[in-house]
């Protein structure tokens, strides 16, 4: 509430509404003189945050030693006195993200190398693909893609003759694929790997009759493998360095789509359970994720601290932590679902499973979709 003196007129400034006290029944602004002052504005910007501030560390004492009060207390529609789940995500997740990525996630830097390989490892490489090719000739019984294996394989043929003539020609080998990174196995056809640059892949492509043309998925797979492996000169290692970098910095956004799927596991395990609603899980889970951001960071802290001072790592803190974040999501559990101790381990059981499911689907798709954005 504003210390300014409140106006004479009983209308609203903002929605023109009757007035019948200091606030506006309907929109909820102060009846107050229009005309700020500096000392106004800089009492009022003092005021927010204390008063954020006392909220969330009320907020914040519940949450860690109260595991499931908070949820509890918002399905109660007791709300006032604490700091909203979502305000509360929104900060403990922008403040555990900036400490883990200042202090404790540390970049690797790029190097970028070619790979150059010796004659014996292309020779045995050779090898190996003639055998793949003769192998896959002999199986090929209908006969469609026989003309361009014996073309490769003719190819690869050459390349060993070649290499034994003169060595010194080793890196003029063209029939083997490109060493380095590849974002996923097409049934083992590497063929485009030869390529060196997206264009002649397009051209290959355009020469085709659609019906023989790779379909849109595995077009799309192959062209972004030919571009990285051409932006990083092949080297597999630098490829994956990028991609991952590029990886953990989706983690926020991979935690906050999480949020409602972690919801929906909670939804499908308390079915039966019909006082509770899909938005209470997700509340449920907003307190849960808050939790374990703050159980993580204080465990990061402590560890930080007892090796500047002793000058040895302790693991004994990363497992300590780890088992109270496991025992924290059971109480809470326990707490908000009120259900018998045999029933909330055996659900608590299938939750980590489930979620150890889907946090493995989602990390398959930021990981492709880190290597798509490169």
């Amino acid at each position: 509430m504003s210390h300014l003196p409140e106006r004479k007129e009983k209308i609203c400034l903002n929605c023109g509404a009757a007035l019948h006290g200091r606030f506006c029944h309907y929109c909820g602004q102060e009846n107050i003189e229009p005309k700020d002052s500096f000392w106004h504005l800089v009492t009022h910007f003092v005021y927010d945050i204390i008063h954020f501030d006392g909220k969330f560390f009320s907020t914040l004492k519940y949450l860690l030693f109260r595991p499931g009060f908070l949820s509890h207390e918002y399905l109660r529609g007791r709300r006032a006195d604490y700091l909203h789940p979502i305000r509360m995500y929104v900060f403990t997740s922008a403040f555990f993200f900036l400490i883990f990525f200042s202090f404790y996630q540390k970049e690797e830097a790029i190097e970028i190398k070619e790979k150059r390989d010796t004659v014996q490892e292309v020779m045995e490489d050779l090898q190996d693909e003639k055998a793949r090719l003769e192998k896959k000739i002999t199986n090929d019984t209908i006969g469609i893609a026989t003309d361009k294996l014996k073309e490769r394989l003719r190819k690869v043929e050459a390349d060993m003759v070649m290499l034994k003539r003169d060595s010194s020609l080793v890196d003029s080998v063209k029939s083997l694929a490109r060493g380095g990174f590849t974002l996923v196995s097409l049934d083992n056809d590497k063929s485009h790997r030869e390529l060196k640059t997206v264009m002649e892949y397009d051209s290959i492509q355009a020469s085709l009759q659609e019906s023989n043309r790779d379909g849109f998925l595995k077009r799309a797979i192959k062209r972004q493998d030919i571009h990285l492996n051409e932006k990083y000169k092949g080297d597999g290692s630098a490829i994956l360095k990028a991609v991952t970098n590029k990886f953990i910095h989706f983690f926020p956004q991979m935690l906050f789509i999480s949020l409602p799927l972690f919801g929906l596991l909670l939804l499908l395990l308390y079915v039966k359970h019909k006082q509770f609603f899909y938005v209470n899980h997700v509340i449920y889970s907003i307190h849960l994720y808050c939790a374990l951001f703050i159980i993580i960071l204080v465990g990061l802290w402590l560890n930080s601290i007892l090796t500047a001072i002793i000058h040895s790592e302790h693991d004994w803190i990363g497992g300590s932590f780890t088992l109270a974040g496991f025992f924290y999501i059971y109480k809470s559990m326990r707490n908000f679902y009120g259900q018998r101790r045999a029933i909330t381990i055996l659900k608590y059981i299938l939750l980590l499973l489930l979620s150890l499911f889907v946090m493995v689907l989602l990390f398959g798709i930021f990981f492709l979709f880190s290597a798509f954005v490169l």
